[in-house]
C-alpha cells in the first residue's frame, strides 16, 4: 500500500509539472501567434523586410492624426493575417528610412514581398482596401 501512495504522490507531481510546462507552451504559442506590429527602426527595418515573404510596413509619426486610425485597423490584420509580417515605423525618428522609400506622406503603408516594395497605400483608408492589396500581394506568384 505504501508504494502505491508514493507512486501515486509522485504521479501527481509529474502531473503538475507537465500542466505547468504545457501552459507555459501554450502562452508562448498564443504569443507567437499573436502576430502585433513591430516596431522598427533603421537598425532592424532591412531584417525584418526580408524576414516572410510578405510584409506590410506602417509609416507613422506622433503628429499624424489619421496614422492612429490606422494603427488598430493594421493590429487586426496582423491577428486575420499570420503568415504576414507587419512593422510600424516611426518616421520623425528614422527619417533616412522614410526617404529611401520616397514615402512623402503620412500615413504610408508599404507591402513588401521578397524584401522589395509590392504595393502601397497612402492616407487613412477603410480595412478591406489595405487587406485586398495585401490578399493580391501574396497570391501574385
Amino acid at each position: 500500500m505504501a508504494v502505491n501512495n508514493m507512486n501515486s504522490n509522485m504521479g501527481d507531481k509529474e502531473d503538475e509539472e507537465l500542466s505547468k510546462l504545457l501552459e507555459r507552451k501554450a502562452r508562448e504559442l498564443a504569443k507567437a501567434v499573436g502576430n502585433e506590429p513591430v516596431e522598427l527602426s533603421a537598425d532592424n527595418f532591412d531584417d525584418f523586410v526580408r524576414s516572410r515573404k510578405v510584409v506590410v510596413v506602417d509609416f507613422w509619426a506622433p503628429w499624424c492624426a489619421p496614422c492612429f486610425l490606422l494603427e488598430p485597423i493594421l493590429k487586426a490584420l496582423a491577428k486575420e493575417m499570420p503568415c504576414v509580417g507587419f512593422g510600424r515605423l516611426n518616421t520623425q525618428e528614422w527619417p533616412d528610412v522614410a526617404a529611401k522609400y520616397d514615402v512623402m506622406s503620412l500615413p504610408t503603408v508599404i507591402i513588401f514581398k521578397d524584401g522589395e516594395p509590392a504595393d502601397f497605400v497612402v492616407g487613412a483608408v477603410p480595412k478591406k482596401i489595405i487587406a485586398d492589396k495585401i490578399r493580391r500581394v501574396l497570391n501574385e506568384n
